[in-house]
């Protein structure tokens, strides 16, 4: 196992050739070379292979490396982009593109270059948005440009609302997705590079229409957060011909230790695993193997064949200390293997500055990267000058992802339409205590997204008079979504109603009253391998129509519903619709009839109110963000 491993990832990632088969091999090479696609040192791209062979990089000898340069587009292929969600026109191509391992070896990386096909109508050539997407797992099939073809991409909310822009997106795979290769997943410095290779790689897309002056922001959360980050830092030396005029860093894991330490034995342990693996194959001397037991050798050989969230339902809680060898914990590990806390401190982001402005974005109630060490990174970019616009979402690590991305991407525009910046820096101080939803202990036990009191607007329409009522301002939904156990549970809040209708749309009439739930909501969640988001629900409320008012003249009723009002709360849709920053429920409800007011009253408003198909249409969102 070990030696089938170490050759699927060499250090440079490429396929090798021994020295023993250069000469049996050159006459073949040298009849066939015009049939077989281009050489590494190729100067102009050529459509590449068709299936799988794509994703297998043109052979190099081992020790010389391509003789290209980073950014340089080596193939490409028209691709399809499916999100599960409605996009405008796009013209999308996949791409084989050199870039830099993490020692500044050249390396392949694949990705995507998606541009819409609608003539770009602002100022100035179309910008471009260089997405680090988020963790995927380390099987194959897991490549964001595999899975975008297949519909299955849970984490393309960036990526739509950015082609619905205009703008042009290249997402890059990051390294290690091409064939028998390993991802080096979370090694920063090679994900930084990748992130702006891509670009460099775009331009070279033939119809892309890419300019080599294109302004461009780096755009990514979670893994893509950190990605993305280094992108900032590195850009200067690293690409300075990339017009880089924004980094947009959500979710950000910038100090590797901290994250390891509040992952393992916890429900992110998956991703504390999946660094462990990362981190050895974007540098042997981490040396996997030195401490790892046979637990260890399954555990990594089922983790190369899954994608991520398959993968965090069957390592939950799992902890490192049961794949080393003698039960060593991760402090220990690093005491005994320096080379492995060099490695993982070498990841550590906020070293360098960023120089351009950062929209730097964390969920408060994050269960898989401590808010607290983003915070310490938002202090330390701030202490070298980066203009950081630090926000904190009211919410988790899953569900902070897609619904940001309104507000991610109005800062997005105003980067590319030139306007100041804001920043955060001075607000509060390093020692500052976070609010008290904060979550800085690990969650351990069953994966519980919250959603903190979001908030609801929308209205109901009587089927009968076919007048519309507005959901009181205030108006909350606070829910616990147990994804181990599929189960749901959530709490209605609605203030008092008082509004003013119109009858026959002439007369105005104003109306008082509540919809008081009878108890909290039960029911069912899921969240499928293809990242689409399933609940059924139902709640029940009880309707008061306390008096209603025409001018100066009011008439006290009481009416209440003789029984409470059944109210389903079922949807499914992809997490990628998520972007348009909430999600919304649309459903029927039956209003009973109305007692408690007597013989006169009741019925009448039985008449006009009570019965089938009165529609009930909600939209649920996030409170917004707040300024740290």
């Amino acid at each position: 196992m070990h030696l089938s491993i170490a050759r699927r990832g060499t250090r440079r990632g490429f396929a090798t050739v021994r020295p023993a088969a250069l000469l049996s091999t050159a006459l073949a090479l040298s009849c066939t070379a015009l049939f077989v696609g281009p050489s590494v040192a190729s100067a102009t791209p050529v459509e590449g292979p068709a299936g799988a062979e794509f994703y297998t990089p043109p052979e190099v000898v081992e020790g010389e490396g391509p003789a290209g340069k980073a950014g340089e587009l080596i193939w490409y292929r028209p691709a399809t982009v499916n999100l599960n969600v409605t996009l405008p026109s796009v013209n999308a191509w996949s791409v084989l593109y050199q870039s830099s391992n993490q020692h500044g070896a050249p390396d392949f990386v694949t990705g995507t270059v998606i541009v819409p096909t609608a003539t770009w109508k602002g100022s100035g050539p179309r910008p471009v948005v260089t997405v680090g997407i988020g963790t995927q797992g380390l099987a194959h099939e897991c490549a964001p440009s595999l899975q975008m073809a297949a519909g299955t991409e849970y984490d393309g909310g960036e990526i739509a609302a950015a082609v619905k822009q205009g703008y042009a997106v290249a997402v890059t795979d990051y390294q290690g997705y091409t064939n028998d290769a390993i991802p080096t997943y979370i090694a920063g410095k090679a994900e930084g590079q990748a992130v702006l290779d891509i670009v460099r790689a775009a331009r070279e897309v033939p119809g892309a229409g890419i300019s080599s002056s294109a302004p461009t922001i780096a755009w990514g959360y979670s893994q893509g957060g950190q990605a993305v980050s280094w992108a900032g830092e590195l850009q200067p030396s690293y690409a300075p011909d990339v017009n880089l005029v924004g980094v947009a860093a959500g979710g950000v894991p910038g100090n590797l230790q901290e994250v390891a330490a509040f992952d393992n034995g916890s429900v992110g342990a998956a991703f504390a695993l999946e660094s462990v693996i990362g981190l050895n194959h974007a540098d042997p001397e981490f040396g996997l193997f030195s401490f790892t037991n046979s637990e260890g050798v399954k555990a990594q050989a089922k983790l190369l064949g899954e994608c991520a969230i398959k993968s965090i339902a069957e390592f939950r809680d799992d902890n490192l200390s049961q794949f080393t060898s003698g039960g060593k914990t991760f402090e220990q590990v690093e005491a005994e293997f320096p080379n492995v806390k060099k490695v993982v401190e070498e990841q550590t982001l906020g070293t360098k500055p960023i120089p351009v402005p950062v929209y730097h974005y964390h969920g408060l109630e994050d269960e898989f990267v401590p808010v607290s060490q983003d915070v310490a990174l938002h202090q330390a970019w701030c202490s070298l000058g980066v203009t950081d616009d630090f926000k904190l979402y009211p919410g988790d690590h899953l569900l902070t992802d897609p619904t940001a991305v309104p507000t991610v991407m109005k800062w997005i525009e105003e980067r590319f339409a030139g306007k100041k910046a804001p920043s955060t820096c001075g607000l509060h101080e390093a020692s500052a205590k976070l609010p008290a939803s904060a979550r800085l202990t690990p969650m351990t036990g069953d994966l519980v997204v919250p959603l903190p009191a979001w908030q609801l607007t929308g209205t109901v329409t009587e089927k009968k008079s076919g007048i519309s009522i507005e959901i009181p301002a205030g108006a909350t939904l606070s829910a616990q979504a147990d994804l181990t156990n599929e189960t749901l549970g959530a709490q209605l809040s609605i203030p008092p109603l008082n509004q003013t209708i119109k009858v026959a749309n002439v007369i105005p009439i104003n109306v008082k009253g509540s919809l008081t739930p009878t108890g909290p909501i039960s029911g069912k969640v899921s969240l499928s391998t293809s990242g689409v988001l399933s609940q059924s629900a139902e709640g029940s409320a009880n309707m008061l129509v306390a008096s209603v008012g025409l001018g100066f003249f009011t008439v006290p009723l009481g009416c209440q519903t003789t029984k409470p009002i059944q109210l389903p709360l079922s949807i499914s849709e992809p997490v990628n619709a998520l972007e348009t920053g909430g999600f919304g429920i649309n459903t029927e409800v039956t209003v009973p009839e109305f007692g408690g007011c007597g013989l006169f009253f009741g019925p009448l408003l039985s008449s006009l109110m009570s019965g089938p198909e009165n529609t009930i249409s909600l939209t649920a969102a996030p409170p917004p963000p707040i300024s740290w």
